[in-house]
């Protein structure tokens, strides 16, 4: 089993050993709406750095709104040579009762869009998900990247209060 990180006998305990053992966290402090689009792009608040060679737990909370036409498509983008993969609970693509649609849960890959529904304007819905990152050679940044599914001029929004969390375990 691997563990992050090493300490030895007489190690000395320096800021940088310290901080590297603490999770990072990106929280929306304000809502990002964007409307019209259907190229995804990195969400301003919702990215990461990743070092080379690293392992790390991945755990998200997404609030999304928009209409039920338009759905949103949400992909977590990573440096060239990563491995691992995640798993979303949320509501169906295509959705359109905010309250009694059915939920998923799905594994995905990471750089792949993934649709998922905005039934209401006025109400925000749920995706949260878990999963492992394994970094290549390559360091960078996880980034939470997303746009409509299909082009509306009524925004899309990811919500204030959606967060994206790491916790380096290797």
């Amino acid at each position: 089993m691997a563990v992050f990180p090493n300490l030895y006998a007489g190690q000395r305990a320096t800021a940088d050993l310290l901080s590297s053992m603490l999770p990072l966290h990106a929280a929306k402090a304000s809502s990002t709406s964007r409307a019209s689009t259907i190229a995804i792009s990195a969400d301003p608040d919702l990215q990461l750095p990743v070092v080379a060679g690293a392992q790390y737990l991945i755990t998200f909370y997404f609030r999304i709104s928009g209409l039920a036409t338009a759905d949103m498509d949400i992909q977590l983008t990573t440096p060239a040579g990563c491995t691992g993969g995640y798993g979303v609970t949320g509501r169906l693509a295509g959705a359109s009762a905010a309250d009694t649609d059915a939920r998923t849960s799905t594994r995905l890959s990471f750089n792949v869009e993934t649709q998922f529904s905005t039934p209401s304007t006025a109400a925000a819905q749920v995706n949260y998900g878990a999963g492992r990152l394994i970094t290549g050679a390559t360091a960078g940044t996880l980034s939470v990247d997303w746009a409509q599914t299909v082009s509306s001029a009524t925004a899309s929004v990811m919500e204030s209060d959606s967060w994206l969390m790491l916790k380096r375990i290797a």
